[in-house]
């Protein structure tokens, strides 16, 4: 039996299905993303983990214990929410070290694990300090510190890094991950952001409207989206049906729904000669807008009736190409994949 194990989890609110019979599996010491859109249950979810929140139906066991109608104060799970939620009148060690005392951990005890987790998080010249004198992303370290010190089956984080800046949550993202390798604990992070979900997950939950939509390691998420909604929200794929390839190409597939991501379309000056043309799908069209989304230029082409997205890497006075410029855009056969 894996270590946490939800089995056909539903809950609804005023009739309303905001989980529909969810089930998934995680190993200990795996680092889990549910990932998704807002609305789609992912918080309700882990809400129900740690007892917030009473499941309609379905079971949820961790090591080996069936949790689903405990109290949260003795399922031993730890949370973090989005608010840091330190108490104001303590200091860094005390709001850190209040569990333990909940516990009634001798004080000796309580010092050494306290100090441990202080160094673990780089804030050993802070314990003294008041939680108004940090910094936001201090802040959130010592929410963090202060769950993971009572040494929980598992550690819940409800997106607790979207209030900070993107260098600060960033750089959080890797720390985050080394203290949870470091500790070996298992980990259930909530977000909306896919890119921080393919860089810190072992494995991704993608979810919507109440339900897992598909689930494996960020590699297999990004390159084989399930269905047209996952194609959409994990990595912004061009999103088109065997009639649109059929106007824009001339070639007749299979019947369905077919994502191509935006980095593997390649984008030329429409004078180049046929003879040129490597095999695949080429395709006339306009450049109609372009975006520089940091490293990536992207660009917005119109071809015929529909718009295609297409990326590459920003590096400066290397494109020729502008708003107005007809260009040819070259889709590999390979890449169209049938959802």
């Amino acid at each position: 039996m894996s270590y946490v194990q939800i089995e056909r989890v539903e809950k609804n609110y005023a009739g309303t299905s905001v989980l529909q019979q969810v089930s998934l599996q995680i190993e200990k010491g795996e680092f889990i993303t549910l990932l998704g859109p807002s609305g789609c249950g992912k918080s309700t979810l882990l809400r129900c983990i740690a007892g917030l929140e009473t499941a309609d139906s379905g079971t949820i066991t961790v090591n080996g214990t069936n949790i689903t109608n405990l109290s949260p104060q003795k399922r031993n799970v730890g949370m973090v929410f989005q608010s840091y939620a330190l108490f104001p009148n303590m200091t860094i060690f005390d709001n850190i070290a209040f569990g333990l005392k909940m516990q009634k951990m001798d004080k000796i005890q309580t010092e050494r694990k306290v100090r441990q987790v202080i160094e673990l998080i780089h804030l050993s010249e802070k314990e003294k300090a008041y939680p108004h004198e940090l910094s936001g992303g201090q802040q959130q370290r010592v929410a963090l510190a202060r769950a993971i010190v009572t040494e929980p089956d598992i550690l819940l984080l409800d997106e607790p890094l979207s209030a900070l800046d993107a260098k600060i949550r960033k750089s959080l993202q890797m720390e985050l991950r080394n203290i949870q390798k470091n500790l070996q604990m298992t980990m259930i992070f909530v977000t909306h952001d896919q890119e921080e979900a393919m860089t810190i997950s072992d494995r991704i939950f993608v979810m919507d409207q109440g339900e897992v939509v598909q689930s494996g390691v960020p590699e297999h998420i990004y390159a084989s989206p399930k269905n047209e909604f996952v194609a959409r929200f994990i990595g912004s794929y061009n999103v088109l049906t065997h009639a649109d390839i059929y106007r824009l190409t001339g070639e007749s597939l299979q019947a369905g729904t077919y994502a191509v991501r935006p980095e593997v379309i390649g984008l030329f000056d429409s004078s180049i000669p046929s003879k040129m043309k490597t095999s695949g799908y080429w395709v006339n069209g306009c450049v109609m807008s372009v975006t520089i989304k940091g490293n990536v230029r992207r660009y917005e082409i119109q071809a015929n009736d529909c718009l295609i997205h297409a990326d590459e890497l920003n590096v400066p006075q290397t494109s020729s190409l502008t708003v107005g410029m007809q260009v040819q855009a070259w889709i590999p056969e390979k890449e169209c994949i049938l959802l």
